[in-house]
């Protein structure tokens, strides 16, 4: 019984440290890309290349990762980053390299389908990515920088697409609407969730 009462605490708690953080996202024009949004032409010059053969990954065929990127400036320094899906899953959830060129590192690895991203001046902004679990469900990630590194804060947000249900459940658990920010992003490409 100890043991159910604190698991439900903890989850509660990570749910609201999820809302808390999406506070400072109020105002930013957030911008969504996904698999699609990332284009060969885009693919970082040799130097990033090789931080990507570095993490591991072997392309061994068809569909083909790990040769595209999205190219968002994060941090409005007029050099872009680049969001390199690495490897994707049948639900369209990809892992992701983010790296910057000036000079030439790793930012971190994210997961997700559809990545929120935002410019911010005075600090690495906040990253939020969406991964399916299924057709109708779904979780909220945040990834803040710390260290030098993208880092996962807290756990997923759950994320229900039942809209016109009252049952909210989600494998097993409780689950949420969409927030109304991240429904009113703005699309990084036209093939967006094609």
């Amino acid at each position: 019984m100890f043991t159910a009462l604190v698991l439900i605490v903890a989850s509660d708690l990570s749910v609201m440290a999820q809302n808390h953080g999406w506070r400072e996202l109020k105002g930013k024009r957030l911008v969504k890309f996904d698999f699609n949004c990332a284009s060969t032409p885009a693919y970082p010059d040799r130097k990033l290349n090789r931080i990507v053969r570095a993490l591991g990954h072997e392309d061994t065929g068809p569909p083909r990762y790990a040769d595209r990127a999205f190219v968002f400036d994060l941090n409005d320094d007029r050099s872009p980053e680049y969001f390199v899906p690495l490897n994707c899953g049948a639900t369209g959830n990809c892992n992701w390299a983010v790296l910057a060129p000036n000079p030439a590192r790793l930012l971190g690895t994210i997961n997700g389908q559809y990545i929120y991203v935002y410019r911010s001046a005075a600090r690495w902004p906040t990253l939020i990515t969406y991964g399916h679990l299924s057709a109708m469900e779904g979780s909220l990630v945040t990834y803040r920088f710390r260290k030098a590194r993208y880092v996962q804060s807290g756990g997923g947000y759950p994320i229900n697409h039942r809209y016109g249900t009252f049952d909210l459940d989600i494998q097993g658990g409780p689950g949420h609407k969409m927030p109304g920010i991240l429904e009113r992003a703005r699309a990084g490409c036209k093939t967006l969730g094609y």
